[in-house]
């Protein structure tokens, strides 16, 4: 045996370790700012006093997370194709992302949010819509789809009413 039977060897200690060192921790002290400014970010959602759906068609992932904050919810929409998955991100009440190659290429507000759009509010009459945006590109059952400005692609409206009153609205790029 080396260094012979009569060799004391110190107990062994446990290292002292800084609360930081282990990579878990490390990650932790590191993205918890991160992770609270995005929850206050994302406590506050989209402006109820408008919102500007066209503008958001388009949007990077960093833009989108700068001015909304992290989702509360983040699922898969499944299309009839497999190509037409999408990953959305969900902002209460009622305020929808869908993404296509890291950009948002539809903005959805459901019945449920209680802002504006576009100078329109949930459960408008038709004929308020009417009044308020003109005449539609095309109806199509019970909606009313608008071409809106040209951003290098063409950007559509669609209106969906229930019971004669809106309930839905997608903004979406109209090549894809």
């Amino acid at each position: 045996m080396r260094g012979g039977p009569g060799i004391v060897r110190p107990a062994l200690r446990s290292p002292v370790r800084s609360p930081v060192r282990s990579p878990v921790r490390c990650a932790v002290v590191l993205l918890l700012p991160l992770l609270l400014a995005a929850a206050a970010a994302a406590a506050q959602g989209p402006d109820p006093a408008g919102l500007d759906l066209p503008t958001l068609v388009g949007l990077t992932l960093p833009e989108a997370l700068e001015r909304f904050g992290a989702p509360a919810e983040v699922f898969a929409a499944r299309g009839a194709e497999s190509w037409q998955d999408d990953v959305v991100f969900y902002y209460p009440p009622g305020f929808y992302l869908f993404w296509y190659q890291n950009r948002v290429w539809q903005a959805r507000v459901d019945g449920s949010f209680g802002g504006t759009f576009l100078n329109l509010a949930m459960g408008r009459s038709r004929e308020q819509v009417l009044a308020a945006l003109g005449p539609p590109m095309r109806e199509v059952g019970d909606s009313l789809v608008y071409h809106l400005e040209d951003r290098g692609y063409p950007v559509r409206l669609r209106l969906y009413f229930r019971d004669g009153a809106l309930a839905d609205a997608y903004c979406y790029r109209g090549d894809l």
